[in-house]
């Protein structure tokens, strides 16, 4: 079964009568909400903030502390409550889930993160600054110097050991003759 979070909330609220998402701090309903924080967590994989962020939605103002406190207090709400465990034990997981659609916020969030980190790159920000109408030009200079690094790269490893003297070798490598 590879349900999303709103269906395990209801099938909760279905089974035990409680609405989870009522903003109260009444044992039963923090116990079943435990519940949901545990399942959400531990069987689809979901992170904190997602979780909260998937509660806010629901109407219940939370936060990924409390998300954190309240899944981590579970097992022991379940030794208390024989309720849990049995609820716990209708809900059965795939264990290949993908990312799910709460989740997906984030991968896409840590996509941009990165590449953000590779426009800061020195070479990268030297390129972005070529203006529009060289563009054509900087591409031609640059593939030629890419040619240029390739031949040079192949005469060295053609050339047999003891043709080039140092300093023909270092005209080559540093590019001074062409």
């Amino acid at each position: 079964m590879n349900l999303k979070p709103i269906e395990i909330a209801d099938k909760i609220k279905e089974l035990s009568g409680i609405n989870i998402f009522e903003n109260t701090r009444k044992r039963p309903v923090v116990e079943m909400r435990s519940l949901l924080c545990y399942l959400l967590r531990e069987k689809l994989g979901m992170r904190w903030t997602n979780i909260a962020l998937f509660f806010r939605s629901q109407g219940k103002p939370i936060n990924h502390a409390t998300v954190i406190h309240s899944k981590r207090l579970y097992k022991l709400y379940k030794k208390t409550n024989k309720q849990l465990e049995e609820i716990e034990k209708i809900f059965s997981f795939r264990s290949d889930l993908s990312v799910d659609e709460i989740d997906r916020v984030h991968y896409l969030e840590n996509k941009c993160r990165n590449l953000q980190q590779r426009l800061e790159n020195p070479l990268v920000k030297l390129v972005l600054d070529i203006p529009a109408q060289k563009h054509d030009r900087a591409k031609h200079d640059i593939e030629r110097i890419i040619k240029s690094w390739e031949w040079k790269d192949r005469v060295l490893v053609e050339m047999p050991k003891g043709k080039l003297s140092t300093a023909e070798k270092t005209l080559l490598l540093d590019g001074h003759n062409g």
